[in-house]
């Protein structure tokens, strides 16, 4: 990574400013024509970018990484889309090169309060549209099919990775095993939002699915492992004419069990989220998603398609899905 000098951060304004900054002194993809804040996602900040070179206009996604982001996670998120791209997979974002040959930018920022240390990467922009979010994900029949066709293909193309030795975090299963001690402590500590509000009603319950729906360690273990995109849901897809054309925001990317990735991808893919439906899994979706993900797999001379202990616990990843999400929600949104 290279170093930036200390620079003084305290609006938006100055945040453009040094964007230009370090497009200009760090890459060599021509000049800076307009950049404009994307408004998705609550991690990082990204902004999109066209640039000129040669007479030729070019978009580019710029991505600020969280303040405190370990380095070691950047570098497995851009050792993945590397590898990714050398294994023929279109649809994954590619990773620009500075000049120096790094996939990023480390900026040694002071604002008025404080030192920040942020990290700063430029991606290619993925065609398409970004039509769902996390919190809006359904998405057509079609559209969700094909997504699974691609999150078969993204599995089978980036099965046997081991991954970069720097960094490793929890297993999934792991993190559910801390929740319920966690849990205790927001229970006690809830302020009055309505996320509060409807954690606490449904405490026991959401307690209850940590204690009876996770698989035995032993078991969760002897499935298959690989680098789990780790969010893979309709906000995170960019679709054109009922296809995939981009899959994108591999930040919480780990290896994990397979398994896991599938089941998370149903709760998204295949629950209504709104009106007197909501959390109702959808079981005809999930055979569609399903299909359509074992059919792509046996296709391929890699992992394959979920194997017999995979797909019986599949309900067991589909709950701790869910469990990931809510703590996700009582993590990021409420600031814990």
């Amino acid at each position: 990574m290279n170093s930036e000098k200390k620079d003084t951060i305290t609006t938006q304004e100055d945040i453009l400013r040094s964007n230009k900054n370090i497009l200009s002194e760090h890459y060599d993809i021509g000049q800076l024509v307009r950049q404009e804040r994307i408004y998705r996602g609550y991690i990082n900040d990204s902004y999109k970018i066209e640039m000129l070179r040669y007479g030729k206009k070019s978009r580019y996604l710029m991505r600020r990484y969280r303040q405190g982001t370990p380095e070691e996670k950047v570098s497995f998120e851009h050792a993945l889309l590397l590898e990714l791209q050398a294994r023929g997979f279109s649809f994954s974002p590619q990773v620009i090169s500075t000049k120096e040959g790094t996939t990023c930018v480390k900026i040694d920022h002071r604002s008025k309060k404080q030192d920040q240390m942020n990290i700063t990467a430029v991606l290619s922009f993925l065609s398409g549209k970004d039509k769902y979010s996390w919190d809006t994900p359904l998405c057509s029949h079609g559209e969700s099919k094909n997504s699974a066709k691609i999150l078969s293909l993204y599995h089978n193309t980036i099965f046997n990775w081991k991954g970069i030795g720097c960094w490793r975090e929890l297993s999934n299963f792991d993190e559910i095993s801390l929740m319920a001690t966690k849990w205790e402590g927001y229970a006690r500590n809830t302020a009055k939002s309505p996320i509060d509000e409807y954690f606490l009603e449904q405490f026991d319950d959401l307690l209850n699915m940590l204690n009876s729906n996770i698989p035995p360690q032993k078991k969760y273990h002897a499935m298959p492992r690989l680098a789990v995109h780790g969010d893979y849901h309709p906000g995170n897809i960019k679709f054109q004419d009922g296809k995939v054309t981009g899959v994108f925001d591999f930040g919480w990317s780990k290896i994990d069990v397979r398994c896991f990735d599938v089941g998370l991808a149903i709760m998204y893919f295949c629950t209504l989220w709104e009106n007197i439906n909501d959390g109702i899994l959808q079981l005809d979706r999930v055979e569609n998603f399903l299909e359509a993900y074992q059919e792509t797999a046996k296709k391929t001379k890699t992992i394959g398609p979920l194997n017999k202990l995979e797909l019986e616990y599949l309900p067991h990843m589909i709950h701790m899905g869910n469990l990931i999400v809510v703590d996700w929600n009582k993590r990021t949104i409420e600031g814990y």
